[in-house]
């Protein structure tokens, strides 16, 4: 799944509930940030730390850190749930791609390889730190150009949803779009 759809998606459905069932104010710039924050842990992770990982898919595209991460949120604060519910929903958006070897890393078996990490933890040989890093970025970066079209479709869908959401949340107005930067409110 591409960025759009995960962010679209997300905040389209966080505003839904938000309108009809939740009766506090939300940040959506934490919405935005819980909908990637798989993404962006284990695209950290694929280029900068996990020499031996094959994608940007690796722990936190995992039921138990996700669940764990649920669980931390609610343990701060209670109202908290609703930021930890929602990399669980980047999951569900994630589905179609994933093995549920991964999907339920460790509970099937500890095997690193389940995790995109066949090697290991420990280092990569034959190539140096920065070119490695220089190739997974170009990688991360190419996702657009090497998805199919539904991808690209799925994708446009969550661009729909971000304007449609902008649009009734009046966002093209000045002093909304500062509260939404400053506050995270729409």
């Amino acid at each position: 799944m591409l960025l759009l759809a995960h962010i679209g998606y997300t905040t389209g459905a966080v505003r839904i509930s938000h309108k009809f069932a939740l009766r506090r104010p939300l940040d959506y710039r934490l919405v935005v940030l819980m909908a990637i924050l798989p993404d962006v842990i284990d695209r950290a992770l694929y280029v900068f730390v996990i020499p031996g990982a094959e994608s940007g898919r690796l722990f936190a595209h995992t039921l138990l850190f996700n669940l764990v991460l649920l669980a931390v949120l609610v343990a701060i604060r209670r109202d908290l749930w609703i930021y930890g519910v929602l990399p669980l929903v980047h999951l569900l958006l994630d589905l179609g791609g994933q093995s549920a070897d991964q999907l339920f890393w460790p509970f099937l078996g500890t095997d690193l390889s389940s995790v995109e990490i066949p090697g290991g933890l420990g280092e990569a040989a034959g190539q140096s730190y920065a070119d490695r890093v220089g190739d997974r970025i170009a990688d991360i970066l190419g996702t657009y150009g090497g998805a199919s079209p539904w991808s690209l479709l799925i994708d446009a869908g969550g661009l729909m949803a971000l304007a449609i959401l902008a649009y009734g949340a009046k966002v093209y107005r000045r002093t909304r779009l500062e509260r939404l930067i400053v506050a995270g409110e729409i």
